[in-house]
């Protein structure tokens, strides 16, 4: 089977082959305004950006078992439930994936948690993702149930933090969340199993 992220090299263990499980770079934690404190597990380059693109848009779901293997650390203790921040509708049509269900799903089950669906995407808000100085939409979100104290909302990237802000503003009340990477340059280092809140 070739890699994962590459496809250029046989995989081993994990999906990925030597040279691009050596290129994941630790992704670190921040603070959005809000309060949302967001753990991504590698940072957006490389193997990890491949593994995501692979997820994201090209349907590879076998890239999310790769990328939640490094995402586990970054779980806070005491975590009780797993809440992915879910895909506009119209993208998830076009795209045949939704990325943070298929990385929460591979959480719950490496973790043994539940995944609780509370966010109602909108049907489509302006793309996202691209350069920094482009023009984003703001993402929306409904609740549609209520999330157990001490879950986690679940994404594949944080850039600017409007998406996980706008999910947590929905859910109301504080939340940590996880990623698979961050594009944001020098996250500060987090401490694995640490308490998030």
């Amino acid at each position: 089977m070739p890699c994962l992220a590459c496809a250029l090299h046989p995989a081993a263990a994990g999906g990925l082959c030597a040279a691009c499980r050596a290129d994941l770079a630790p992704g670190g934690e921040r603070r959005l305004a809000g309060g949302v404190l967001v753990r991504s597990a590698y940072a957006h380059q490389g193997a990890a950006r491949a593994l995501v693109h692979r997820l994201k848009y090209g349907g590879h779901a076998a890239a999310a078992a790769a990328l939640a293997t490094g995402m586990i650390e970054a779980l806070p203790t005491g975590a009780t439930a797993l809440v992915p921040v879910p895909r506009a509708r119209l993208r998830l049509w076009r795209y045949g994936v939704d990325p943070a269900v298929e990385l929460a799903g591979a959480l719950a089950r490496a973790c043994r948690l539940p995944l609780v669906m509370a966010l109602d995407p909108a049907w489509w808000h302006q793309r996202r993702a691209g350069p920094a100085g482009a023009g984003r939409g703001l993402p929306r979100f409904r609740a549609v149930r209520k999330a157990p104290p001490g879950a986690v909302l679940v994404d594949d990237v944080v850039t600017t933090g409007a998406t996980l802000r706008a999910a947590a503003a929905a859910l109301g009340g504080h939340w940590v969340a996880i990623t698979a990477t961050t594009a944001r340059r020098h996250p500060a280092p987090y401490r694995p199993g640490a308490p998030g809140v």
